[in-house]
C-alpha cells in the first residue's frame, strides 16, 4: 500500500468515527494528514528536480573535475 492510500485510508477510517462529540478533533487530524501529504509531495517534486536537473548535474561535473585537477601548493 503507497503512501497516498494509507493516507486515504487513513482518512476514511477518521471520516467513519467522527461524531458530533469529536468532529473537530477528526477534522484537525484529516486537515494535518492532508496537510503532511501535500508537504510529502512538495518534498518529493523539490528532490527529484535537484537529483536529475542536468543543470545540478553538469555543475557537480565540474566541480569534481575542479577538485581532481587542483593540486593544492605549498611554500617551503
Amino acid at each position: 500500500m503507497s503512501e497516498e492510500d494509507q493516507a486515504a485510508w487513513a482518512i476514511q477510517a477518521l471520516a467513519a468515527l467522527k461524531t458530533a462529540d469529536n468532529q473537530v478533533v477528526v477534522e484537525s487530524i484529516i486537515k494535518v494528514i492532508d496537510d503532511q501529504q501535500a508537504e510529502i509531495e512538495s518534498l518529493r517534486g523539490s528532490m527529484e528536480g535537484q537529483l536529475w536537473s542536468p543543470t545540478s548535474w553538469h555543475q557537480d561535473q565540474q566541480a569534481q573535475h575542479a577538485a581532481r585537477d587542483h593540486k593544492p601548493t605549498t611554500n617551503k
